[in-house]
């Protein structure tokens, strides 16, 4: 796995490239770790991301706070994801990282 980081001001975006999965999972967290402490707004960019499984909802759980963690340029596959995760656990928030935020209380009902 291959992650570029770029800071500007009290931001970060980070931008792994490859598949999001388990054996990447610990790069990536050591990734986020390792960002200044002024930090406080991390984008993950997943323009170049290939695969995510549920070792992306992992990364996104990784406590991280005060930092606030939001996505951008989700492919295809990783916007299932998020949506079924969304479905099967509205609880979780996984609708917030969506382009059309889902509301927890009214997640959807498989068809």
């Amino acid at each position: 796995m291959y992650i570029t980081t770029e800071l500007h001001g009290r931001g970060a975006t980070l931008a792994p490239r490859g598949d999001i999965d388990f054996e990447g999972l610990d790069e990536l967290r050591a990734s986020l770790a390792g960002l200044p402490d002024t930090v406080v707004e991390v984008v993950w960019d997943l323009r170049a991301v290939t695969f995510m499984d549920i070792a992306g909802l992992h990364l996104l759980s990784t406590p991280s706070a005060p930092v606030q963690v939001s996505l951008t340029n989700l492919p295809p596959q990783a916007v299932r994801l998020l949506e079924t995760a969304t479905d099967i656990f509205p609880e979780q928030g996984w609708g917030r990282h969506l382009s059309t935020p889902v509301d927890p209380g009214t997640a959807r009902t498989a068809a």
